[in-house]
């Protein structure tokens, strides 16, 4: 465990020890919900969008609320912004929490909203316990933990029996009352017809294409152990074009990287994540390692090929129904391309 991992656990067990936390069974009235702010300060493009499930589950349980989603990094808010019940999108950057003046101005800002209910949907982030400490709101829901300092009071409880981080939050609708709802079970960002129309146009200028063909998307950039050389990357082309030349194949580069995989194989990049998703949606299938724009992809409801070598995919796999996980480690590269060609066959 890193020194700031160990310092995190540390501060929030002396925490919780001062806090007045009591487990209740106190419901609340979706009735008299009109503002709602979702607080996850969190600054990987993966954590945002598991928050896709959560917004959508309230967006079905008190449809005319007003939602505010409160995240770490500006980068990541055009993901969540112009989804349906979405209202404000505001960001606290790490430079922001680091200067006091600055960050209680931000918080100032956001407190004029006058809260109904805040949704803390983590309970192991510092950056976050302190948001909805210093941020006023009515009703401030979240999981119950013995050893985290939590400033809420509405608790559901920890789902034991959910291993998907992106479906944990939902746990938290069962402190409303009223009828249960079956809420969607995978990541989505809600893209208008629109939107995937731009998306065609932005893949179909990128490839200069004239007719309809078969179009894969791959992402090579990963965090750490998770990263997949461009090595392995050059083999796996090189498999799936023997196994079928027709298919068109576009590298999908991260902002900072102008050089697609391999000279001839054309290629296209987005710094606005929105706009990454408009493009992915125009994809038949788009297959990367274990990374945020994976499940942006997945979240755009294109169906995803993940290579896991690192994680676990109980945890952070995608979710769409159509996607599927290959774990690489130790497996023959055209192995791997065969199984990702059976799965491009069998949803094309």
């Amino acid at each position: 465990m890193s020194i700031r991992k160990r310092l995190r656990a540390f501060l929030n067990l002396a925490l919780s020890k001062l806090s007045n936390q009591k487990n209740t069974n106190i419901t609340i009235n979706p009735f008299y919900i009109k503002r709602v702010l979702i607080v996850r300060v969190n600054y990987r493009i993966g954590n945002i969008i598991f928050l896709t499930p959560l917004i959508r589950a309230l967006e079905k349980k008190i449809p005319d609320a007003k939602v505010d989603v409160l995240v770490g990094a500006p980068f990541t808010i055009p993901i969540i912004k112009e989804m349906p019940n979405i209202e404000n999108v505001y960001a606290l950057p790490r430079e922001l929490t680091k200067n006091p003046i600055k960050l209680f101005k931000k918080i100032k800002e956001i407190n004029k909203n006058n809260y109904d209910l805040l949704i803390s949907p983590v309970s192991v982030s510092v950056s976050s316990n302190i948001a909805t400490f210093l941020i006023k709101a009515n009703l401030k829901l979240g999981f119950y933990n013995t050893n985290t300092w939590l400033p809420l009071n509405r608790f559901a409880i920890y789902p034991k029996n959910i291993s998907h981080e992106a479906l944990k939050p939902l746990a938290l609708m069962s402190v409303f009352e009223g009828e249960e709802k079956e809420y969607t079970k995978y990541l989505d960002i809600a893209l208008s017809k629109k939107e995937r129309d731009e998306g065609i146009k932005m893949l179909k200028e990128a490839l200069n294409l004239k007719t309809s063909s078969k179009i894969v998307g791959i992402f090579r950039d990963a965090r750490g152990e998770k990263k997949i050389k461009d090595s392995w990357w050059i083999e796996f082309l090189k498999e799936l074009k023997e196994i079928d030349s027709n298919t068109i194949f576009i590298d999908i580069l991260p902002p900072d990287e102008k050089k697609a995989l391999l000279p001839n194989l054309p290629f296209i990049s987005s710094s606005n994540l929105r706009d990454l998703a408009k493009i992915f949606s125009a994809l038949d299938i788009f297959i990367s390692a274990d990374t945020g724009p994976m499940h942006l992809a997945s979240a755009s409801l294109t169906p995803v090929i993940a290579l896991f070598n690192a994680t676990n995919p109980s945890l952070y796999g995608p979710l769409g129904v159509d996607d599927t996980v290959i774990q690489i480690d130790n497996k023959d590269i055209n192995l791997i391309a065969k199984q990702s060609f059976n799965h491009i066959k069998t949803i094309i």
